[in-house]
């Protein structure tokens, strides 16, 4: 474990159709986005797992008792944590502030972008030490990735959630030095499904794969 101190925060939402990836279920329909969401997360939880870089929880919501959280703990040895919040800003400001009255430095992700690698998160951990907010764009216009060892609130109040301006809102209101890293993508429509189905040099199981290819991506 490179950054044993540290704790990297995945966010994730309890696989129910219908809540999920709802932009997605557009045009896969809501069943076939639940299992979609649920491959991803199963995907980023094994992968940061493997890259060893920090100790990882796994923040919940609604809560912790569906049942795939309980494989996640049971199978893969993750803490549980409930979200809470009213928003999403809320929910990530509560997350981080907990985390860091014991650990630091603290980086939160999400489920939906496979590919992020071991080197972001090392890269990350490392800026975060130096005092640093951390941050990976998305390439729609939110990130994928945000770190730091010291919170800043502001970052949460009334941000356009879910929009192209999230990004350059954030990056508005830091305060302090900030290192951004290349942007990456994450999966919130049919097209980003079609990418990650085409990309071979991402480590996806079997499972998964067959999955995409048994979807029309058309």
């Amino acid at each position: 474990m490179q950054y044993p101190h540290a704790r990297i925060l995945v966010f994730c939402k309890a696989p129910q159709a219908g809540k999920v990836k709802t932009r997605l279920a557009k045009d896969i329909g809501e069943t076939a986005a639940k299992i979609v969401h649920e491959h991803l997360a199963r995907h980023c939880l094994q992968q940061i797992l493997n890259f060893a870089v920090a100790p990882v929880e796994l923040w919940c919501a609604p809560d912790t008792e569906h049942d795939f959280f309980n494989h996640c703990h049971t199978e893969l040895g993750i803490p549980l944590k409930q979200q809470v919040g009213n928003d999403l800003g809320q929910r990530m400001q509560h997350a981080i502030n907990q985390t860091l009255c014991h650990h630091s430095p603290v980086i939160l992700i999400g489920t939906d972008c496979p590919a992020l690698t071991a080197d972001y998160l090392q890269l990350a951990c490392s800026a975060a030490r130096q005092n640093k907010t951390v941050i990976v764009p998305a390439e729609d216009g939110g990130y994928v990735l945000l770190g730091m060892n010291k919170l800043q609130s502001e970052l949460f109040i009334d941000m356009p959630w879910g929009t192209p301006q999230v990004y350059a809102e954030t990056i508005a209101r830091v305060t302090g030095e900030i290192e951004t890293l290349m942007p990456l993508w994450d999966i919130d429509y049919i097209a980003d499904l079609r990418r990650l189905h085409a990309i071979g040099d991402i480590p996806l199981d079997e499972q998964f794969r067959t999955y995409l290819g048994m979807l029309d991506l058309s």
